[in-house]
């Protein structure tokens, strides 16, 4: 297997420390400077990666595609059964728990990136290639007899994700009524009314 070149890996760096600058300040006034200090580089250091903060957060909001799309393209490819496949699908979109930096910090990403949906086709398509991977498991589980969907299945799908989204930021914002596990029953319960399958137990 390749090695990741010293550009990417530093190129990682520089979004895991913004990570953590999002953590401890208002996302509206964070600046280059302040990521270059975090790391002891010079602005113009970071610069070279990424030429102002919109890239920075735009980048950062793409790396959700790592975590919420491939890491969970490869669950599923390597999970028998449409009902786990769904199951841990659901799972690994949601947050670990409120202490979730990463989560949050993407989450921030994508949204101070992706209010001019139609100017910004690559953060739009963070959210189509997740519904697509639930449209994938669905249409699986419904041609093996697994499930019987009650809706169209994109429209189950959009659903899918609009929960776990929801769900996810109420998780990271602290919301003492809603915690993973609940929101691991809410989601899992919707899923099974939609699809007519029993899904196996979440964590």
């Amino acid at each position: 297997m390749a090695r990741p070149s010293r550009q990417e890996e530093r190129r990682s760096e520089i979004l895991d420390a913004a990570i953590g600058l999002i953590e401890r300040h208002d996302l509206a006034s964070l600046r280059i400077t302040d990521v270059a200090a975090e790391l002891g580089l010079t602005a113009n250091a970071v610069r070279y990666y990424f030429k102002d903060m919109d890239q920075l957060l735009a980048d950062l909001a793409l790396r959700s595609d790592v975590r919420f799309y491939d890491e969970r393209l490869a669950v599923v490819e390597r999970t028998d059964g449409a009902c786990a496949q769904l199951a841990l699908t659901i799972a690994a979109g949601l947050p670990t728990g409120p202490e979730d930096a990463e989560w949050r910090a993407i989450w921030r990403a994508v949204l101070a990136a992706g209010f001019e949906l139609d100017q910004r086709r690559d953060v739009q398509g963070i959210y189509h290639r997740q519904v697509e991977l639930y449209v994938r498991v669905l249409t699986t589980g419904a041609e093996a007899g697994e499930f019987r969907l009650g809706s169209p299945v994109r429209d189950i799908a959009m659903t899918l994700m609009a929960l776990e989204d929801y769900l996810g930021y109420r998780i990271v914002a602290r919301d003492p009524a809603l915690d993973r596990a609940t929101a691991l029953r809410l989601l899992s319960e919707y899923a099974e009314l939609a699809t007519g399958a029993h899904l196996p137990p979440m964590a």
